[in-house]
């Protein structure tokens, strides 16, 4: 085969000869591919037909991603991941979004973007390109958006390189979420995230809480906390490792004029400290990192200080972890303690943060409200 030049808007046809079954995932590895075309140094579109003929459809083609070298952003042939795709794709996004200030605007594979996340957050957009297919198009990417959406500032996350897009400084901001403020610094990854894919959580489970004593674990920006101390809360204690949640916290709480108290502490150290039935209400939602068997033990203690008719909420990140691990995972620390819990709720992502049938990866986020007994 002739070499392909180094160009993102090339198209190429390749045949899938490992395909273990025809699931529709839209992801493949390099070594499902034979007779690949040399001198590839940059990603190209790829049509992927399988050896018998069937059509896997049109994706992106890197053979230096490690975790799928072709993803699929279309079922139809020849279609090219430029320009004019592009802009094509991201209104097709923001029109199944609503007019929230504070959202995921695109989701990647799940919006047929594979590679690129776009937050915002009330007149500010966050655009995470993570591929260098998406790399390539960021000038075009940020001009759609500017046009679109108007914000006052992009900050562009270049495959873990933050800048703005004017090239100026953006000082920490605050934002309006439901009804609640927060500041958030996007320039700066030592401080506290605002998870947007909890939006709808913090406000049910906040609504759960009224006259409660309320543990907040791995509380970050107090998104939960917040929401129960509106509610009522009898009271309210937000724990986290980092001593910068701790404060952010502290300083949302005070704008908000909510009494919180924000805890710099490790959770499994603190709940092993606290007295037994000292809450009626906690909220775990550890990050992606936090190990299973850290996980078991924290919620053995969880059981242990929430009392009689407690509400418990439980999330759990990562796409290793599936709902019924995750389930087993409670029941046995529920067990270990002689405790019974009642599902009130499963939950999943809200409608900005899609998932793909065919994509099992997509999912990240599963929850359960439980009343324990």
């Amino acid at each position: 085969m002739e070499p392909v030049s180094e160009t993102h808007d090339e198209l190429i046809y390749l045949t899938a000869e490992f395909v273990a079954e025809r699931s529709g995932h839209p992801w493949l590895v390099a070594g499902s591919f034979h007779d690949l075309p040399t001198g590839i140094v940059a990603p190209v579109s790829a049509t992927v037909h399988t050896s018998t003929g069937d059509l896997l459809g049109s994706g992106v083609y890197d053979p230096k991603d490690a975790v799928a070298a072709w993803r699929r952003f279309s079922w139809q042939a020849d279609v090219l991941f430029d320009s004019a795709y592009l802009v094509d794709a991201i209104h097709a996004a923001l029109e199944r979004r609503s007019d929230e200030a504070c959202q995921r605007l695109i989701a990647s594979d799940a919006d047929y973007l594979p590679g690129l996340t776009v937050d915002i957050f009330g007149d500010v957009l966050r655009v995470q390109a993570k591929s260098a297919a998406v790399v390539a198009h960021l000038v075009t990417i940020c001009d759609v958006f500017t046009e679109l959406v108007a914000p006052r500032e992009i900050v562009v996350d270049e495959l873990g390189t933050l800048r703005t897009q004017s090239g100026n400084n953006l000082k920490g901001f605050w934002i309006d979420v439901d009804g609640l403020q927060y500041r958030i610094d996007l320039l700066n990854p030592a401080k506290p995230v605002f998870y947007l894919d909890q939006r709808e959580q913090h406000a049910l489970v906040g609504s759960l809480c009224h006259d409660r004593r309320v543990l907040d674990g791995f509380a970050g920006q107090g998104g939960f906390a917040l929401q129960a101390a509106q509610a009522g809360a009898r009271a309210v204690v937000a724990v986290d490792l980092s001593d910068k949640a701790a404060k952010t916290l502290g300083a949302n709480a005070q704008k908000n004029g909510f009494s919180v108290q924000a805890v710099e502490a490790d959770l499994l150290s603190y709940l092993e400290g606290a007295e037994a039935s000292a809450f009626d209400a906690v909220i775990l939602d550890p990050p992606e990192a936090y190990s299973f068997e850290n996980f078991e033990k924290l919620l053995m203690e969880v059981f242990r200080v929430l009392a009689q008719g407690g509400l418990l909420a439980v999330y759990s990140r990562g796409m290793e972890v599936s709902q019924e691990s995750f389930e087993r995972l409670i029941s046995r620390a529920a067990s270990a303690q002689g405790r019974e819990g009642r599902i009130f709720a499963k939950t999943g992502q809200p409608f900005d943060f899609p998932s793909l049938l065919s994509l099992p990866e997509s999912v990240v986020l599963k929850g359960l409200i439980l009343q324990v007994e």
